[in-house]
């Protein structure tokens, strides 16, 4: 009997827990329903600690885009201090000075002394090419893998963040080397007193260089003491926009180290175009006077109906075109097309063509070598920054009021430096004859500045205009030294 109560004892007690336990699983399970998933946390920046120099240029005195930038960067990275070198006043003084600033030197005692150029640096992409081949920058792309933007919380993508033409401009042998920032390109300052005085008005947006150059005839038949257009065609600016004015390219593989890099001079539609620029240009027609555009002082522009400059001009020149002592009415537009009648689309229409240059600005590593101080922390620190041009609100700081064309994808969209330096002006500068479209997405690079130099083509158009001597045979000459002898 004892032991039959304590059996049925045993299984109530059982029954009770079992019952508890089930009870306290079932009350769980509703506060596990009741509370949802557990909310994913937000990532925080990795908390870098260096101390780096960031060198660049300022458009004048009061310029503070670069300090700007390193505000927005430290919000996000407080751990990094960061020295801003900015002594030059103008992109010139300063890229002309970028060879010396990074080379080293031999102090009084024999020790070799450091370059004077800042960590991370402000470089143009045709320089860019330059000091990476020479060793002289760091690889950013092990970099970029690691980064988020704090904006977006997506990962940097230079590839996706950046317009085309920046992004292309920023490699070098398959690396990423520059971190593009702004760009500038040229276009053409209209002079509207001279040219409503011919009776013309508002280029359309798929004006010509025929409508430009139509134009231009009819003001110096208004007065023939005007030489009506501003352009320094030995610029390579100039000359490899017309070059590649009917679809033909002039150079390729650009940034690639691995490939055999060529001239391609001799193509007929290359020399069509410069036949074209010759014939624009010659003293006869009186239409052209060689002018460098950045060293026009702004008074002078009321000279000329047309001058072919690019944004940063402007800027140099915006202060005077702003006041009340600017006696004439101005805007500027868009590089000009070509019309090829010899080549036809799918509808029979005559094809135009496009083709300006860029020059892009970026952000670039120095490399100093592996020490302990130059050392991992520090690269990472440095790539970090570079990088983070990437960040839109950073851009839109370094944009500053409409000074910079910005190479980010999302602050150029957003258009305000458009507006620059007054509203109204510049709103046709780079649309591109299509309401989705960004003239922006098409720019190129057309070769770098070392081989520019190596490349005299101003003279084989002096020669042509002077001597007749056919491009065909001055063309080979300087491909052939070009390519025999190419860096």
């Amino acid at each position: 009997m004892n032991k039959k109560l304590t059996k049925i004892f045993c299984i109530i007690l059982c029954c009770i827990f079992s019952f508890g336990a089930f009870a306290g699983c079932s009350d769980s399970s509703d506060e596990d329903k009741d509370k949802g998933p557990a909310p994913t946390p937000i990532p925080e920046p990795e908390h870098i600690i260096s101390q780096i120099t960031l060198s660049g240029y300022k458009f004048d005195e009061n310029d503070t885009r670069l300090d700007d930038f390193i505000k927005e960067f430290n919000l996000d990275y407080p751990g990094v201090e960061v020295t801003v070198q900015h002594d030059d006043v103008s992109a010139e003084a300063y890229f002309n000075s970028l060879d010396d600033r990074l080379s080293s030197d031999v102090d009084a005692e024999g020790i070799e002394t450091e370059p004077t150029i800042g960590s991370v640096f402000l470089i143009d992409n045709e320089r860019m090419a330059k000091y990476a081949a020479e060793g002289k920058l760091i690889p950013l792309d092990k970099y970029i893998g690691e980064l988020l933007n704090y904006d977006t919380y997506e990962k940097i993508n230079p590839a996706m963040d950046l317009l085309p033409a920046a992004y292309d401009a920023g490699i070098y042998g398959d690396h990423l080397y520059m971190a593009g920032i702004e760009y500038y390109h040229d276009f053409v300052f209209l002079n509207y007193s001279l040219i409503e005085k011919a009776g013309e008005g508002f280029p359309a947006d798929d004006w010509s260089w025929d409508d430009l150059i139509a134009i231009a005839e009819k003001v110096k038949a208004v007065d023939s003491s005007i030489t009506p257009i501003a352009m320094d065609y030995n610029d390579y600016a100039i000359w490899g926009a017309f070059a590649r004015s009917y679809g033909a390219d002039i150079y390729e593989h650009i940034g690639d180290e691995n490939t055999e890099k060529t001239l391609n001079l001799t193509d007929p539609d290359v020399i069509r175009g410069l036949e074209d620029l010759a014939e624009l240009v010659d003293p006869a027609n009186g239409l052209v006077e060689c002018v460098d555009a950045s060293k026009l002082s702004a008074e002078e522009l009321s000279k000329y109906a047309f001058v072919i400059a690019d944004h940063e001009d402007v800027s140099v020149w915006s202060e005077y075109l702003t006041s009340e002592e600017c006696a004439f009415a101005w805007d500027y537009v868009h590089f000009p097309r070509w019309n090829d009648d010899a080549k036809l689309d799918e509808a029979g229409k005559s094809l135009y063509y496009q083709s300006i240059g860029t020059t892009v600005y970026g952000f670039a590593v120095y490399n100093y070598g592996e020490s302990e101080e130059y050392n991992e922390e520090y690269y990472k620190a440095c790539a970090t920054l570079a990088l983070y041009a990437m960040v839109s609100d950073a851009t839109v700081n370094y944009t500053g009021e409409g000074e910079s064309v910005p190479a980010n994808k999302v602050t150029n969209a957003m258009k305000f430096w458009r507006e620059y330096p007054v509203d109204g002006k510049n709103s046709s500068v780079f649309s591109h004859f299509a309401e989705n479209a960004d003239f922006a997405d098409n720019l190129s690079s057309f070769m770098p500045v070392t081989s520019e130099k190596e490349i005299n083509v101003g003279a084989a158009i002096d020669a042509y205009i002077n001597d007749g001597i056919p491009f065909t045979d001055s063309l080979q000459k300087i491909q052939d030294l070009a390519n025999a002898g190419w860096i």
